[in-house]
């Protein structure tokens, strides 16, 4: 919900929406995509203000956005926020690049709710917090006061043990360093590292703003660089630090999957598909290879291969909302329109909350439109159409 709706949201059940809370304020409503700290990390002013009037005896509560919904009796939009999305739902909802989220999850920010075939789904909350911790290290924000700010309103702000865990996690690892915009590094504390040698500077294995002092020795290590550098949009070097990967350990699924995506991200649609074919030969039951198989695949207009591979993906996982939809767009392009319909159907069954509803609906309005059509023509009596 954006802030506008919930004002409207608040006018329409008789309540008064103030921009900053006061001795008047009943209610302080803490949104899902974020949490209430400022860029260094402190509490905001609202946050603050709240515990103050708290502390002085006004009857003032902190509630969530779910919190908050069913408050307002929107039940089944609260129950939206609990559904599971997989990563690639969550980059379309959150605007962030995917590889971006999968550095997260290899890191431990995000931890998924449920795995199937590979297939990792996740709660919106987790990831959207993931997102506003690696916001506030953007901007300038350290671990430590972030993690302080956190401890201060466990307890009192809903969320804020959960978080505890992502910094728990974001401080693992060694010496971790935040890169600043002209390129320098930090330490979580605010002591400044200084690499004294262009090969020190070469040896820093970043993952997202974190950083770490050390050169990959064996198959794991030159995996993670692969997955820091795909994250920072680094094609080149994720493809080299993947390859190296694969030469030190041997062939694994998940390796060359990773290659795929950044084979694909670098517009070698051929290469790319051969990575995601060696991944689902090693394991067959990698739902998302199939999948992203048949995205180079239609890409490629190889359209007949591609509708396979997105039916072996839904043969192993039959509600996996992303196929349907791959599936659907690949039918609809060749006008295989009752199928595609089909899928479109089943997507929107399948991602009832999803923010793609209005498209997915444009499409089945296609389809029916073609579908009528072709009736239409069908029923034309036999004479008429030579004329008779």
């Amino acid at each position: 919900m954006t802030r506008a709706e919930a004002i409207d949201a608040i006018a329409r059940c008789g309540a008064t929406y103030t921009p900053a809370p006061d001795t008047t304020t009943h209610v302080l409503v803490v949104g899902l995509e974020g949490w209430p700290l400022q860029r260094d990390g402190r509490p905001t002013r609202s946050l603050a203000r709240a515990r103050e009037l708290a502390d002085s005896g006004h009857a003032i509560r902190i509630v969530d956005e779910a919190a908050f919904l069913v408050e307002l009796g929107q039940d089944e939009r609260a129950e939206e926020l609990g559904s599971l999305y997989t990563l690639e739902q969550l980059a379309r909802v959150l605007k962030e690049p995917l590889a971006r989220l999968r550095a997260w999850m290899r890191r431990g920010l995000i931890t998924p709710a449920r795995v199937v075939g590979r297939l990792c789904s996740f709660d919106f909350a987790q990831v959207a917090s993931a997102r506003a911790l690696q916001r506030l290290l953007d901007g300038g924000a350290s671990l430590a006061e972030i993690e302080r700010s956190l401890r201060m309103l466990d307890g009192w702000m809903p969320g804020a043990s959960r978080a505890l865990v992502q910094i728990a996690a974001a401080s693992r690892g060694g010496a971790l360093l935040v890169r600043l915009d002209d390129g320098r590094l930090v330490e979580p504390s605010g002591q400044m590292h200084f690499a004294f040698a262009d090969d020190d500077a070469r040896e820093v294995l970043s993952h997202g703003n974190f950083a770490q002092h050390r050169r990959p020795k064996s198959a794991e290590e030159w995996f993670d660089r692969g997955v820091a550098a795909e994250a920072e949009a680094r094609w080149e070097e994720a493809a080299d630090s993947y390859h190296q990967s694969l030469l030190f350990g041997g062939p694994r699924a998940e390796v060359a999957f990773n290659l795929g995506n950044v084979l694909h991200a670098l517009g070698r649609g051929g290469e790319a598909a051969q990575r995601y074919m060696n991944a689902v030969e090693i394991d067959g039951g990698f739902a998302e290879a199939w999948n992203n198989l048949g995205n180079a695949l239609a890409e490629l207009g190889r359209f007949e291969s591609s509708i396979r591979a997105y039916r072996k993906a839904l043969a192993l996982l039959p509600d996996y909302a992303d196929a349907h939809f791959n599936l659907a767009e690949t039918l609809h392009q060749i006008e295989r329109w009752d199928e595609a319909r089909t899928h479109w159907s089943r997507y929107l069954a399948g991602a009832p909350h999803s923010q793609d509803r209005a498209y997915v609906r444009f499409r089945l309005g296609e389809c029916e439109a073609a579908l009528q059509r072709a009736g239409e023509r069908d029923a034309v009596p036999h004479d008429q159409e030579n004329g008779g």
